[in-house]
Protein backbone atom coordinates (compact mmCIF):
# COMPACT_ATOMS: atom_id res chain seq x y z
CA UNK A 1 0.00 0.00 0.00
CA UNK A 2 2.66 2.32 0.79
CA UNK A 3 5.01 1.50 -2.44
CA UNK A 4 1.50 1.85 -4.51
CA UNK A 5 1.11 5.75 -3.03
CA UNK A 6 4.44 7.17 -3.28
CA UNK A 7 3.92 5.57 -6.70
CA UNK A 8 0.78 8.12 -7.17
CA UNK A 9 2.71 10.92 -5.87
CA UNK A 10 5.83 10.64 -8.33
CA UNK A 11 3.06 10.28 -11.34
CA UNK A 12 1.62 13.51 -10.46
CA UNK A 13 4.45 15.42 -9.69
CA UNK A 14 5.89 14.43 -12.92
CA UNK A 15 2.47 15.61 -14.78
CA UNK A 16 2.58 18.93 -12.59
CA UNK A 17 5.98 19.65 -13.43
CA UNK A 18 6.12 18.96 -17.27
CA UNK A 19 2.49 20.85 -17.53
CA UNK A 20 4.84 23.94 -16.26
CA UNK A 21 7.73 23.50 -18.50
CA UNK A 22 5.19 23.41 -21.52
CA UNK A 23 3.21 26.79 -20.28
CA UNK A 24 7.43 28.16 -20.01
CA UNK A 25 8.48 27.45 -23.88
CA UNK A 26 4.54 28.57 -24.85
CA UNK A 27 5.42 32.04 -23.25
CA UNK A 28 8.95 32.16 -24.23
CA UNK A 29 8.43 31.67 -27.86
CA UNK A 30 5.72 34.21 -28.15
CA UNK A 31 8.27 36.77 -26.52
CA UNK A 32 10.33 36.02 -29.40
CA UNK A 33 7.55 36.44 -31.91
CA UNK A 34 6.18 40.03 -31.25
CA UNK A 35 3.04 41.11 -33.60
CA UNK A 36 4.04 43.22 -36.11
CA UNK A 37 3.95 46.97 -35.28
CA UNK A 38 0.69 48.25 -37.44
CA UNK A 39 0.85 51.91 -38.68
CA UNK A 40 -1.46 53.93 -40.28
CA UNK A 41 -1.17 56.19 -43.33
CA UNK A 42 1.89 56.80 -45.71
CA UNK A 43 5.72 55.50 -44.61
CA UNK A 44 8.28 57.72 -43.40
CA UNK A 45 11.41 57.70 -45.57
CA UNK A 46 14.51 58.63 -44.44
CA UNK A 47 17.32 59.86 -47.76
CA UNK A 48 20.75 59.25 -46.28
CA UNK A 49 23.51 61.21 -48.94
CA UNK A 50 26.05 58.64 -50.16
CA UNK A 51 30.32 59.77 -50.18
CA UNK A 52 30.66 57.81 -53.83
CA UNK A 53 34.18 58.57 -53.71
CA UNK A 54 34.94 58.45 -50.41
CA UNK A 55 38.56 56.83 -49.25
CA UNK A 56 39.46 53.63 -51.85
CA UNK A 57 36.24 54.58 -53.36
CA UNK A 58 38.04 57.10 -55.22
CA UNK A 59 39.43 54.73 -57.94
CA UNK A 60 35.59 54.62 -58.99
CA UNK A 61 35.64 58.33 -60.15
CA UNK A 62 37.53 57.66 -63.64
CA UNK A 63 34.60 55.65 -64.66
CA UNK A 64 31.72 57.31 -63.43
CA UNK A 65 32.91 60.92 -64.35
CA UNK A 66 32.54 64.52 -61.88
CA UNK A 67 28.75 64.56 -62.76
CA UNK A 68 27.95 61.59 -60.32
CA UNK A 69 26.08 61.12 -56.59
CA UNK A 70 24.71 58.66 -54.64
CA UNK A 71 21.84 58.30 -51.86
CA UNK A 72 20.14 55.53 -49.84
CA UNK A 73 16.30 55.30 -49.17
CA UNK A 74 14.94 53.32 -46.68
CA UNK A 75 11.34 53.69 -45.47
CA UNK A 76 9.63 52.62 -41.73
CA UNK A 77 5.36 52.04 -41.89
CA UNK A 78 3.67 50.61 -44.82
CA UNK A 79 5.56 49.98 -48.39
CA UNK A 80 5.00 53.01 -50.64
CA UNK A 81 5.27 52.97 -54.45
CA UNK A 82 7.89 54.84 -54.89
CA UNK A 83 8.82 55.92 -58.79
CA UNK A 84 12.43 58.46 -59.28
CA UNK A 85 11.09 60.88 -62.30
CA UNK A 86 14.00 62.07 -64.27
CA UNK A 87 12.62 65.37 -65.64
CA UNK A 88 14.37 68.45 -67.47
CA UNK A 89 14.27 71.84 -65.98
CA UNK A 90 14.72 75.45 -68.36
CA UNK A 91 14.27 79.02 -67.19
CA UNK A 92 13.25 77.71 -63.24
CA UNK A 93 9.96 74.72 -64.96
CA UNK A 94 9.57 71.54 -65.72
CA UNK A 95 9.39 71.09 -69.61
CA UNK A 96 9.92 67.72 -70.31
CA UNK A 97 10.73 64.02 -68.87
CA UNK A 98 13.92 61.73 -69.71
CA UNK A 99 12.91 58.84 -68.08
CA UNK A 100 11.83 57.02 -65.25
CA UNK A 101 12.30 53.88 -62.51
CA UNK A 102 8.97 52.61 -60.85
CA UNK A 103 8.67 50.52 -57.65
CA UNK A 104 12.40 51.60 -56.27
CA UNK A 105 11.14 49.22 -53.22
CA UNK A 106 10.67 46.47 -55.11
CA UNK A 107 13.84 44.16 -55.34
CA UNK A 108 15.13 41.60 -58.16
CA UNK A 109 13.23 38.43 -56.66
CA UNK A 110 9.87 40.54 -56.39
CA UNK A 111 10.01 40.97 -52.57
CA UNK A 112 9.60 44.28 -50.38
CA UNK A 113 13.36 45.83 -50.00
CA UNK A 114 13.13 48.43 -46.91
CA UNK A 115 16.41 50.01 -48.44
CA UNK A 116 17.69 50.88 -51.56
CA UNK A 117 20.76 52.55 -52.76
CA UNK A 118 20.64 54.72 -55.89
CA UNK A 119 23.44 55.52 -57.72
CA UNK A 120 23.55 58.13 -60.51
CA UNK A 121 26.48 59.37 -63.39
CA UNK A 122 25.71 61.74 -66.32
CA UNK A 123 27.97 62.26 -68.93
CA UNK A 124 28.33 63.49 -72.29
CA UNK A 125 28.47 61.79 -75.12
CA UNK A 126 30.19 63.05 -78.72
CA UNK A 127 30.20 61.37 -81.80
CA UNK A 128 32.00 63.04 -84.36
CA UNK A 129 29.20 64.32 -86.68
CA UNK A 130 26.69 64.30 -85.17
CA UNK A 131 25.17 65.72 -82.24
CA UNK A 132 26.26 65.84 -78.97
CA UNK A 133 24.30 62.89 -75.91
CA UNK A 134 23.81 63.09 -72.47
CA UNK A 135 23.81 59.72 -71.31
CA UNK A 136 22.23 59.17 -67.78
CA UNK A 137 22.59 55.39 -65.79
CA UNK A 138 21.05 54.87 -62.82
CA UNK A 139 21.95 52.31 -60.57
CA UNK A 140 19.89 50.83 -57.59
CA UNK A 141 21.04 48.35 -54.78
CA UNK A 142 18.68 46.12 -53.09
CA UNK A 143 20.00 43.56 -50.18
CA UNK A 144 19.58 40.48 -53.38
CA UNK A 145 21.35 42.16 -55.81
CA UNK A 146 21.58 45.31 -57.99
CA UNK A 147 20.36 46.81 -61.54
CA UNK A 148 21.15 49.14 -63.98
CA UNK A 149 18.90 51.65 -66.69
CA UNK A 150 20.59 53.72 -69.09
CA UNK A 151 18.44 56.93 -71.01
CA UNK A 152 19.55 58.94 -73.71
CA UNK A 153 19.06 62.48 -74.07
CA UNK A 154 20.24 65.41 -76.70
CA UNK A 155 22.68 68.20 -75.33
CA UNK A 156 22.91 71.36 -75.99
CA UNK A 157 26.74 72.39 -76.52
CA UNK A 158 25.85 76.13 -75.60
CA UNK A 159 25.46 74.54 -72.01
CA UNK A 160 29.19 75.10 -70.98
CA UNK A 161 28.99 74.72 -67.20
CA UNK A 162 27.39 72.02 -64.98
CA UNK A 163 27.58 71.03 -61.30
CA UNK A 164 25.46 68.66 -59.08
CA UNK A 165 22.39 69.63 -56.58
CA UNK A 166 22.02 67.54 -53.46
CA UNK A 167 21.73 67.36 -50.18
CA UNK A 168 25.07 66.92 -47.21
CA UNK A 169 22.60 65.65 -44.78
CA UNK A 170 20.47 63.09 -43.82
CA UNK A 171 16.54 64.38 -43.69
CA UNK A 172 13.12 62.32 -43.57
CA UNK A 173 9.83 63.06 -45.49
CA UNK A 174 6.31 61.58 -45.60
CA UNK A 175 5.55 59.16 -48.75
CA UNK A 176 3.15 61.28 -50.22
CA UNK A 177 3.23 63.57 -53.24
CA UNK A 178 6.48 64.24 -54.64
CA UNK A 179 10.26 64.82 -53.24
CA UNK A 180 13.61 66.61 -55.02
CA UNK A 181 16.13 64.15 -54.12
CA UNK A 182 19.27 64.97 -56.49
CA UNK A 183 20.03 67.22 -59.84
CA UNK A 184 22.93 68.60 -62.02
CA UNK A 185 22.41 72.15 -63.40
CA UNK A 186 23.74 73.68 -66.01
CA UNK A 187 24.81 77.02 -67.86
CA UNK A 188 25.53 78.81 -70.81
CA UNK A 189 27.61 81.54 -69.17
CA UNK A 190 31.10 80.66 -66.84
CA UNK A 191 28.92 81.74 -63.53
CA UNK A 192 27.61 78.90 -61.78
CA UNK A 193 25.45 79.67 -58.92
CA UNK A 194 24.92 77.47 -55.82
CA UNK A 195 21.55 75.98 -55.56
CA UNK A 196 19.39 73.86 -53.84
CA UNK A 197 16.71 71.39 -54.22
CA UNK A 198 14.30 73.74 -53.06
CA UNK A 199 11.31 75.23 -55.19
CA UNK A 200 12.49 79.36 -55.18
CA UNK A 201 16.37 78.21 -56.07
CA UNK A 202 14.96 75.90 -58.88
CA UNK A 203 12.93 78.23 -60.25
CA UNK A 204 16.20 79.72 -60.80
CA UNK A 205 18.02 78.11 -62.68
CA UNK A 206 18.78 77.90 -66.36
CA UNK A 207 19.10 74.42 -67.51
CA UNK A 208 18.63 71.63 -64.93
CA UNK A 209 18.07 67.46 -64.91
CA UNK A 210 15.95 67.13 -61.74
CA UNK A 211 15.47 63.54 -60.04
CA UNK A 212 12.17 63.32 -58.45
CA UNK A 213 10.86 60.79 -55.73
CA UNK A 214 7.34 60.62 -56.68
CA UNK A 215 4.92 58.35 -54.41
CA UNK A 216 1.52 56.51 -56.13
Amino acid sequence: MMIRHFKTIGVVMFISMLALLTSGCTQLSGAETPEPEQREGPAEVTLTPVDLFKGDGAKFKPFLGAMSGAFKLRYVGNKPNAKLDIDIWQNGKKVASSGSIGDLFLDSDVRESHEVEVIISIDVVSIQGQEEFNTIKVGTIHDSGSSTATFTMPWDKKLTTRGLIYDNEPHTFIADGSVYVWGMQATSTDVMNTADLSPESLSKLEWALIFTLHFE
